[in-house]
């Protein structure tokens, strides 16, 4: 489970991170002390959940809960916070719990066991494997096998979807949302404008600034940036 907390006090931030981690010690925390922090962050990863404090300084935080729904709408909201007051405009936006500080472990473990019961309720049937996604091909819509495809890339508000045979396909969908929906294929988001397709990578080289990029198959004039924060965990992949 991928969480991202936003909060801009660490005190409160330690509390609820040792509290989730009693009831989900695999679970991939992500912090953030600000909403331009966060807003930052997801132009390049995506989450399960994230949990919000209502006063972000800068920013409400119903305010960052809605701009979170348009660009991530599978994530689910938890607000986080002392204010009892915007218990009600959190559910109209779409929150799925309400937490008040301090917080209690018997109320965490609660929200967790309803996060996993849903993220259960979501995953496929055993031995169902989804591999095919649909594409608007101009005056029909497509089925494309995801292994075929090498690389998506955000082309302005689009988003363009590169083939192993060179054809592409242009599409008015956000990166973000193939991420998540591609996220057990195989594909990986290198960089917050490329999700790459991890079977077709030939190689990493360095690149300008001491930075990194990669060549994939059948793409091999160019090479895609990866971000800066991304490296680490684009090299343990492969070492694993």
């Amino acid at each position: 489970m991928r969480i991202a907390i936003v909060d801009d006090e660490r005190p409160a931030r330690s509390e609820l991170i040792y509290l989730i981690r009693q009831c989900e010690p695999e679970a991939e925390i992500r912090e953030a002390e600000s909403s331009e922090e966060f807003l930052d962050m997801i132009q390049t990863e995506t989450f399960d959940v994230c949990f919000v404090d209502v006063d972000l300084g800068g920013m409400n935080g119903t305010t960052m809960a809605s701009m979170i729904k348009q660009r991530l709408p599978a994530t689910q909201i938890i607000f986080a916070t002392a204010f009892r007051d915007y218990a009600v405009k959190a559910f109209e936006i779409g929150a799925m719990d309400y937490l008040l500080k301090p917080f209690d472990y018997e109320r965490v473990k609660k929200t967790m066991a309803r996060l996993k019961e849903q993220q259960s309720e979501k995953r496929p049937e055993p031995g169902f494997e989804i591999n095919k996604i649909m594409v608007n091909a101009g005056d029909s819509f497509r089925v494309l096998d995801v292994t075929k495809i090498v690389y998506i890339e955000t082309e302005k508000r689009s988003c363009k979807i590169h083939m192993a045979d060179k054809s592409f396909y242009l599409q008015n969908e956000s990166l973000n949302n193939y991420e998540s929906n591609l996220r057990k294929c195989r594909f990986f988001r290198i960089h917050k404008s490329y999700l790459i397709n991890l079977d077709y990578v030939k190689e990493m080289r360095v690149s300008y600034n001491s930075g990194y990029c990669v060549k994939l198959k059948h793409y091999e004039s160019e090479c895609l940036p990866i971000g800066r924060s991304q490296i680490k965990e684009f090299r343990q992949i492969f070492e694993r």
